[in-house]
């Protein structure tokens, strides 16, 4: 059975990206209009806003991709790396936390390695309420009575 996908947001990584890549030609224009750079740094210039808008595709083609699906029998991290299923069986931990933001960030300890979740996936508050139910569900140790302050 398929379950819901959760995709990542881009907006919150991609915008600054987006405004560095409208200011900066137009600062370096006004810059070298009135200074005259020499033909180096003007190269120089360029190979920098080439790397760095090709990071920011590159950024934007690996975030599309990153979805995560919550199944009846798995947890499943998508992306343009590949596809890693985490089974119940495997889950060692489950884990809320609050940042000093005031952001929630989940933490999935499978093994030595820890995954994360946090509100960058949409709709984060439909993920949450999946994987509460996940982890009820599938008797998983959390410090989720805790962290809601159910004790």
């Amino acid at each position: 059975m398929e379950g819901q996908e959760y995709v990542y947001r881009m907006k919150v990584i991609i915008a600054p990206g987006l405004g560095f890549l409208i200011l900066y030609p137009l600062l370096l224009g006004i810059v070298s209009y009135f200074f005259k750079f020499p033909e180096l740094y003007m190269r120089i210039f360029t190979a920098i806003y080439l790397s760095t808008a090709l990071i920011i595709l590159g950024l934007w083609i690996v975030a599309k991709s990153r979805k995560v699906i919550i199944q009846e029998d798995a947890i499943v991290f998508r992306s343009l790396f590949g596809k890693k299923i985490l089974k119940p069986v495997n889950i060692r931990k489950v884990s809320f936390f609050w940042t000093k933001k005031d952001e929630e960030i989940v933490q999935l300890r499978v093994g030595k390695k820890a995954y994360y979740l946090t509100n960058l996936y949409f709709p984060f508050n439909e993920l949450l309420t999946d994987l509460e139910e996940f982890i009820l569900k599938n008797n998983i140790r959390s410090n989720l009575s805790s962290h809601y302050g159910l004790n």
